[in-house]
This record gives C-alpha cells, sequence and structure tokens, in this order.
C-alpha cells in the first residue's frame, strides 16, 4: 500500500497548466493494469493489480513523419519497475494508436520491455485503455 501511495503522489506532483494538455484514465494490460495520468507528451502509470510504476514520454508519429494521416499513431520510450513476486526493473519501448472520442481517448500500444533487474529478460507487452481529458 505504501508504494501505491507513493507512486500516487509522484504522479499528481506534476505542475498542473491551465494550457496543459492533461488526460487521466484506467488500463488494462501486461505485466499490469492500473490508472494513468499524461500531461502533455509525459506519462505515468501505476499498476494496481500487480504493483508497478511506469514513467514514459509519447512522441506523435504525425509530428515526427510530418505527415497528418500518422497523427493518430505515436511512439514511446520509458521505464517500468513490478513487482509480481520479483522485483523487474526495465526499459520500455513501443507503439500505440488513439482515437479521440468527445473528451475521451482510447488507446492501444505494444512493446517489448527489456528487465535488467533480477534476470535479463526481454518480454513483449501490450495494453488497453481509455483516458478522460481535461
Amino acid at each position: 500500500m505504501k508504494k501505491a501511495l507513493l507512486g500516487l503522489a509522484l504522479a499528481l506532483s506534476l505542475p498542473f497548466s491551465a494550457q496543459a494538455s492533461q488526460s487521466a484514465g484506467i488500463f488494462f494490460g501486461s505485466p499490469m493494469s492500473g490508472i494513468q495520468y499524461k500531461h502533455n507528451d509525459l506519462r505515468f502509470s501505476l499498476g494496481i493489480d500487480d504493483f508497478g510504476v511506469a514513467v514514459d514520454k509519447t512522441f506523435n508519429l504525425g509530428s515526427l513523419a510530418n505527415n497528418p494521416d500518422l497523427n493518430s499513431m505515436y511512439t514511446f520510450v520509458g521505464a517500468q519497475y513490478v513487482d509480481n513476486k520479483h522485483d523487474k526493473l526495465g526499459v520500455r519501448s513501443g507503439v500505440g494508436f488513439q482515437v479521440p472520442v468527445n473528451s475521451f481517448e482510447l488507446y492501444a500500444e505494444v512493446g517489448p520491455t527489456l528487465y535488467v533487474v533480477e534476470d535479463v529478460d526481454l518480454e513483449l507487452e501490450g495494453a488497453l485503455g481509455f483516458r478522460v481529458r481535461f
């Protein structure tokens, strides 16, 4: 419980700006499912079923490729800590697709995570979720 409170406190300690793009929601995936907060291109995930935290930097593929047809796709890179029987710390990356619906965002993503603590292990992981923009 202390780990969950610490993760939530870190996520909520970000500066809030009236002009910033912010959203919060839930996600279901592997290796964890939980809540997520996104502030501009940074996102913070807190796993509730299996405790974990992840911090990612996202990049819009439409902006990277200068192609507006790819605006609904993104790539990300970040770090993740998961405590499911063994502590695991890893570097992760991947690609995703998001669909805005009114004030909501539906998204799906997939990518590899290279765990480097306990054992060196490469796992393919994914998530489905939705966020409310505010």
